[in-house]
């Protein structure tokens, strides 16, 4: 009847699968901000129990494309080692439980209302019997207007100035489509007339249906609670459909005044008029009177599942996704038509994200995925979308610096040369548009020779760009296209060094298959939309293409490796993080922009730092990005922990000399295990140092 319905923004379900490890406090963080409630005995629909080491929840439930739960009791156990073991409420093992999504923002339109329909059948009788009770009660017998209530009002306004009501609830329901709130004589005889008209027209069950979604029940701030399904999840966090006796009886006592019967705001006052509903319902024996007393000795038991600062979390998110979608919808479907769209956020990791980037000195971005799948986990593009709603992980094209580098690296694997392949680590001048360009190694320092592992464990200009001119920038660029790079590029040496403009998220994205094995998903922000009557419109199935070989990604995560035990990233272990993890920092000329991009196996994450008018700030990536990378995953692992990477068959490990490249020999100075490719590996023992006891006693007394 040409009233809007808000859409919805939801999060991803959350899995906890057999055998996975994780912090039970993170656990039971996540059911608190879906509005479960903790309890001693055995949990009822959206209660939990946390008895260590064992948690009994009784889920929900939901179905959405592409996830489902069944709803019921289920029984997780952790162990000493911090692994869950998942049962049903049986007690017999299964693989898996799926907490539903979390509801992250809603677009209520510019008249900010907050409406979500519900059919007939989604209504509780309890809901429906305390409304008719309260506001109607001989609803289901007249024909759209009340004699006895008309002429009980009439007497009484005869008997003073004020207008008093005698509104059924056809006609409130006309009032509420058709109708200015102003109480008037002439307003009274409209509404009358329309009040016949529209039970000429329907049936009672559809009046009370659209009148049930269309009152107004509260206020959460700038947005107003437009009908019963919005207020259940506003007062109770659930379903409608799930609403217990006490909990109708309350929103139905809330319809005549929510300002003055906000249970959030005066729970005493609401309370009693929730028990004045309770009482009329057994007046009217809608209920028994063991009901009664059982209802009226509930609590209120409210539950808000997230506050403004929740909602103000995910801005940059919500944001992004309207920004893909009003293309393919049209502003006048995507906020006024009631859609329900699921997306890939971590409600808890974009939280996590924005709290870390408000400590940020300069401007800021974090982009979050899972590598596995491409899902986008968590995107806040600065550190404030109240200041600012440009969004700097999406929207922002800059510099990578360094962090481009792994696809110089990854292409020379593919081209046979190794992480013991000897590069020149000299200051060279390249000719430039008739001009010299002299890049140079941080802080001048140069090392004449070194290995392809240690130039990129160590940022190696230098050594970068001599390893470029061996490559070729075709290849180069195409290895940086197969992973995902698909902004313009360079077709200079500069491209090696990062010279060439991306976003934040592309980046990101791109080291996908350094992480998963060489395969590179697409990274999915938005899963699926669905309408208001639960016709899905589009759930594009998860897509997926092949960058390089797994050997070839093994090679690159060790080498990344590198970089943070050793390397240019080697402070993580000075600021707490003591998990294995791979990643590459980066830094542009005069430091205007720092970068650090990091993965385990199941995380995946990027912070970009610098300014908006892309002033020198002298930042570096491991100064500035770098603690705000350690920041987020310290608290991002606790229920998401990488698994150690495995070693493919097709990689053989050797020891060689790093001053040659080749097979060590008993006096080669610092030689180790390296990692080759089955076919690049070293065949002939090291030319520069001798073997045998005359090159053990040699390396003994230069002490290597």
């Amino acid at each position: 009847m040409g009233v809007s319905f808000s859409t919805r923004i939801w999060s991803a379900p959350f899995l906890v699968k057999d055998g996975t490890h994780g912090e039970a406090e993170r656990l039971i963080e996540r059911l608190d901000r879906l509005g479960y409630r903790r309890t001693q005995n055995a949990p009822a629909k959206g209660q939990y129990r946390w008895a260590p080491p064992e948690l009994t929840v009784y889920l929900r439930g939901h179905s959405i494309p592409g996830s489902s739960q069944r709803e019921g009791a289920y029984f997780l156990r952790r162990s000493g080692s911090g692994a869950w073991s998942v049962f049903d409420g049986l007690g017999d093992p299964i693989p898996e439980i799926r907490l539903e999504p979390e509801l992250v923002a809603e677009l209520a339109g510019t008249r900010a209302e907050r409406r979500e329909p519900a059919s007939w059948e989604q209504l509780p009788q309890s809901l429906k019997d305390a409304v008719v009770a309260t506001e109607d009660k001989r609803f289901w017998h007249h024909h759209g207007l009340d004699p006895r209530a008309m002429t009980r009002a009439t007497l009484g306004n005869m008997r003073g100035s004020k207008l008093q009501g005698a509104s059924t609830i056809t006609q409130q329901l006309a009032k509420n489509l058709f109708l200015s709130p102003h109480r008037t004589l002439r307003r009274k005889i409209s509404e009358a007339a329309l009040s016949l008209y529209l039970e000429m027209r329907l049936d009672k069950k559809r009046i009370l249906t659209l009148y049930l979604n269309h009152i107004y029940l509260g206020q959460d701030g700038h947005a107003s609670v437009m009908g019963v399904r919005s207020a259940a999840r506003h007062y109770f966090s659930k379903e409608v459909s799930d609403l217990t006796l006490p909990e109708s009886a309350l929103i139905a006592g809330v319809i005549r005044g929510p300002g003055v019967y906000n249970p959030f705001r005066d729970p005493a006052t609401a309370k009693a008029r929730r028990n004045h509903v309770l009482r009329r319902m057994r007046t009217e024996n809608m209920i028994a009177q063991f009901e009664l007393e059982a209802a009226l000795a509930a609590p209120l038991t409210l539950a808000r599942a997230s506050d403004p600062e929740d909602r103000r979390d995910s801005a940059y998110y919500s944001a992004e996704v309207v920004r893909q979608l009003l293309p393919r919808y049209g502003g006048d479907s995507l906020y006024r038509h009631g859609l329900s769209i699921h997306t890939a956020m971590d409600p808890l990791l974009q939280n996590l994200a924005r709290k870390t980037l408000a400590s940020a000195k300069h401007q800021a971005a974090l982009v979050v995925l899972d590598p596995r799948d491409g899902s986008i986990l968590a995107l806040t593009g600065g550190r404030s979308f109240t200041e600012s709603q440009f969004n700097r992980a999406t929207q922002a094209q800059r510099q990578p610096g360094s962090t481009f580098k792994p696809f110089v690296y990854a292409a020379a694997l593919q081209l046979g040369l190794t992480p013991a392949t000897i590069l020149r680590d000299k200051p060279k001048t390249y000719p430039d548009a008739g001009k010299g360009w002299s890049p140079a190694n941080y802080a001048g320092v140069y090392l004449g020779t070194t290995t392809m592992r240690l130039a990129l464990t160590h940022s190696l200009n230098s050594a970068t760009l001599d390893l470029a001119e061996r490559v070729g920038l075709k290849r180069i660029q195409e290895t940086a296209r197969a992973c995902g790079i698909t902004s313009p590029m360079r077709d200079d040496l500069g491209l090696a060094l990062g010279a060439s403009e991306v976003d934040l998220l592309e980046i990101v994205a791109a080291y996908t298959p350094f992480a998963h094995g060489g395969i590179r998903p697409t990274p999915r922000l938005i899963t699926s939309v669905v309408d208001s009557d639960g016709v899905v419109l589009e759930a594009p199935p998860p897509e997926a293409a092949v960058a390089f070989d797994p050997a070839t990604a093994f090679l690159m995560n060790s080498m990344l490796e590198d970089v943070t035990k050793t390397g240019t990233a080697r402070g993580l272990k000075h600021m707490g993080v003591s998990f294995p993890a791979a990643g590459k920092t980066g830094t542009t000329n005069d430091g205007r922009d720092a970068w650090f991009i990091g993965y385990t196996s199941s995380l995946l994450a990027g912070v970009w730092v610098g300014d908006d008018q892309n002033r020198p700030l002298r930042l570096t990536g491991s100064k500035d990005a770098l603690p705000l990378w350690a920041a987020f995953m310290k608290e991002a692992s606790a229920d998401r922990p990488g698994e150690p990477f495995t070693r493919p068959d097709s990689v053989l490990e050797v020891v060689v000399c790093p001053s040659s490249g080749m097979v060590a020999r008993s006096g080669c100075p610092g030689k180790h295990s390296e990692y080759f490719l089955a076919g690049t590996e070293p065949r002939s023992e090291c030319a520069l140092h001798r073997g045998g006891l005359a090159g053990w006693l040699q390396r003994l007394l230069r002490g290597n």
